[in-house]
């Protein structure tokens, strides 16, 4: 356990901004366009519509006249597809394996979803909240920004 300073912000200085983030975390429309995710995972355009046309990942809309959206859980999904292939897989086995190990992003939006609760300073350094430890809900772990590098540490609350 560690004895930090955890220097919350007044209500009104964070409180806002951090039912903005949980607000947008626990969104589960966000979604991004065929452009984004193909610069986003260096994958060409044409390609991610072949992987669509094959049903190895799936397209929010299906209306032919509107822009592709695809779940942000689609990036991850791209990313590991690509991995595999990369790797020397078949397009079909890696689109095999990225979908055996697809609850990767579900996971993390999960996780974020379920866990975040606040955003805090400690000593002096940006920390995010993800809620208490089941056993003592004083203790919260934080992972906290400590020059670049990101430390988890468990921190007693007051009750």
């Amino acid at each position: 356990m560690s004895n930090e300073h955890i220097e919350k912000y007044s209500k009104d200085e964070i409180s806002e901004y951090s039912k903005r983030i949980q607000k947008s975390m626990k969104n589960t429309n966000l979604s991004i366009g065929i452009g984004a995710l193909s610069r986003t995972c260096n994958v060409p355009q044409s390609k991610i519509r072949y992987w669509q046309q094959k049903g190895y990942i799936t397209c929010k809309n299906k209306d032919k006249n509107t822009n592709y959206r695809y779940p942000l859980s689609t990036l991850y999904k791209v990313e590991l597809i690509k991995s595999f292939l990369d790797s020397g897989y078949t397009l079909a086995k890696s689109a095999e394996k990225a979908s055996f190990i697809d609850d990767t992003g579900e996971l993390l939006h999960k996780l974020i979803y379920e866990r975040f609760e606040s955003l805090d300073v400690i000593d002096g350094n940006a920390s995010i909240d993800m809620g208490p430890i089941e056993d003592d809900p004083n203790k919260h772990i934080h992972f906290v920004n400590n020059d670049g590098k990101m430390e988890a540490r468990i921190i007693q609350h007051k009750s």
